[in-house]
């Protein structure tokens, strides 16, 4: 897991108590309260689907190989929100629109990113976020510059 994401990350999510280093296989099963004989017939039952190359199931990736020594880490998976559809109404320019049916832009207020909402309409593709970040960034962030100067 340090090898893929690196430690920099992997000590941020157990600074943040997503992650734990846990240890061994055995170390494995008592935290996560499970039979460390089932644990192992799992983990074996992974590597010989591995080594054929397709599982009962009809899965063809593993992107895994484990060993007797190796050395575990428990993730806690949990829901979490991190991108809203919903908020303040903008133009082309990146201005702030007031409520109601004129829609007029709020004076020397410009607003992008994830505050925002309507730029994708009822929904997104994933990844779109952050081009609109960018983008509307720099549109409020010249508009705000040019707006300022006229003060």
């Amino acid at each position: 897991m340090i090898q893929r994401f690196g430690a920099g990350a992997v000590g941020f999510y157990k600074f943040k108590g997503l992650i734990e280093d846990v240890g061994s296989v055995d170390q494995v099963a008592v935290k996560l309260g499970v039979d460390a004989g089932i644990l192992r017939e799992t983990i074996e039952s992974y590597q010989t689907a591995a080594a054929a190359g397709e599982d009962q199931l009809g899965k063809v990736s593993f992107p895994t190989a484990f060993s007797e020594n190796d050395h575990f880490y428990v993730a806690y998976i949990t829901p979490s929100l991190h991108y809203c559809m919903g908020g303040l109404e903008i133009n082309e320019a990146a201005q702030v629109l007031k409520a109601g049916a004129e829609k007029r832009p709020v004076p020397g207020l410009f607003a992008a990113g994830e505050v925002t909402g309507g730029v994708h309409g009822a929904n997104r593709l994933g990844g779109n976020s952050l081009l609109e970040c960018v983008v509307y960034g720099r549109i409020s962030g010249q508009h705000a510059a040019h707006s300022s100067s006229k003060l």
